[in-house]
């Protein structure tokens, strides 16, 4: 079964509008191939906890978590200080 489509300019970008009964969401993300033909559209494939957390992973390693545990220590001892002083002042 085909469906028929609207194309449009809105701005810089190109908008294809998809019937209702198609049962889109507003939000999905649709990955588009573009082949000889056309074009081919695809729901975003959801990444696994797994993956997730391997990303997470990545991005944290070169983080000196000993330096950042001191950072927050200090910080805090510096915030506890702060909140005595000005209870006192009341």
């Amino acid at each position: 079964m085909s469906n028929i489509v609207s194309v449009f300019q809105l701005g810089s970008s190109t908008v294809v509008t998809l019937p209702k009964k198609l049962g889109f969401k507003p939000g999905q993300k649709l990955e588009v191939k573009k082949s000889k033909n056309g074009a081919v559209l695809k729901l975003e494939k959801k990444k696994s906890l797994l993956e997730v957390l391997d990303e997470a992973r990545v991005a944290f390693k070169n983080v000196d978590w000993e330096a950042f545990d001191k950072e927050q220590k200090a910080r805090r001892k510096l915030e506890i200080e702060a909140a005595k002083r000005m209870r006192k002042a009341w």
